[in-house]
């Protein structure tokens, strides 16, 4: 008896095709999302000529928000010494806070500027401090995410010393520009070098590279600041804040409770412009009689602001008060 097989099809069947279908679409809308995405970047990047300068400015009070000192307490003499390798003869007091690490910002120009000797053209503050990014230059530590790094941030003009001398060998682009130092771990010095300047005139030499942040930065402010229920005087009056400086007990060995920073970036069609009037002279942007005192900060804002403005240079100011959760405040000295 002869049998008959039916033949086998090869074609999809409707569900099949729909599910199939189903996936595809999917499929274009994620793609379509993410050309979105990118096309609305770029159009805000082009529109809004302070992108840079508003990224740059989160990422610089994130990482500053992320300072620490890791203080501890140790054994001190009458006078506030700690026991050194040299002391020969010590004798204990009291215990008081102590650490090795260091938290320092202040005016980068001027008698005592942080950036003095290093040979840089900069403008108004700078801050170094150490943090737990994480950074390293060595495969072996990778994974490794706290481990800690010496960040610094300043303003600085010069060329543009980031751009590849193959591809642009003949471009000269004069600009102040907001730079980050950040020093990977194996290479940190802050535990040898006992004096702050020594410290940050090893981060940022002459010879150092520093990258840029954001470009057309042409002011930084950094104010510490006590908890808001301490109603003490000014932590800093001239800006500066020094926690190895040993003369002011209240700032040794201790972060700051708050920041409050300013930057000020002008649009790059203003930078243009100023490039072709000064070349290579840095524009006078910044008076030498602002941000001197800290009390008048707010006024010295609006008056960089009036300058800005009377020369219509298009400019943006960018301000913020941050906590540092790391620091512990206490208003009683060395405690």
């Amino acid at each position: 008896m002869r049998s008959f097989s039916r033949p086998r099809s090869n074609a999809f069947t409707l569900l099949e095709a729909l599910v199939a279908f189903a996936i595809t679409l999917m499929a274009m809308v994620t793609v379509l999302q993410m050309v979105s995405s990118v096309e609305g970047s770029w159009k805000s990047a082009s529109v809004d000529s302070f992108a840079e300068a508003g990224e740059a400015f989160s990422t610089m009070t994130l990482a500053l928000s992320s300072a620490t000192l890791e203080p501890y307490q140790d054994y001190a003499d009458s006078s506030g010494a700690f026991r050194t390798g040299a002391a020969t003869v010590f004798v204990p007091d009291h215990l008081a806070r102590r650490s090795d690490l260091a938290f320092v910002c202040g005016p980068t120009n001027g008698t005592n500027g942080l950036l003095a000797k290093s040979g840089r053209t900069t403008a108004g503050c700078a801050v170094f401090f150490l943090s737990p990014q994480g950074y390293s230059d060595a495969q072996v530590n990778s994974g490794m995410n706290r481990l800690l790094n010496a960040m610094g941030y300043f303003v600085e003009f010069g060329n543009d010393t980031d751009a590849s001398s193959f591809l642009l060998p003949t471009a000269q682009r004069w600009r102040w520009r907001l730079k980050q130092v950040r020093q990977p771990a194996e290479s940190l010095q802050v535990f040898s070098l006992t004096s702050s300047s020594s410290w940050i005139q090893q981060i940022v030499s002459s010879q150092t590279t520093t990258p840029t942040l954001a470009e057309n930065v042409i002011a930084l402010i950094v104010l510490p600041e006590r908890a808001v229920n301490d109603a003490g005087t000014s932590l800093a009056t001239d800006f500066r804040y020094d926690s190895r400086d040993a003369s002011n007990p209240l700032m040794r060995h201790q972060l700051p409770a708050r920041l409050r920073i300013a930057l000020m970036a002008i649009d790059e069609a203003s930078a243009q412009v100023l490039a072709a009037q000064n070349g290579m002279s840095p524009p006078a942007l910044l008076s030498a009689s602002l941000f001197q005192k800290s009390a008048q900060l707010d006024a010295d804002l609006a008056s960089l602001d009036g300058t800005l403005t009377a020369q219509k240079i298009g400019h943006r100011l960018f301000q913020r008060e941050i906590l540092l959760p790391a620091a512990a405040w206490s208003d009683t000295a060395s405690q």
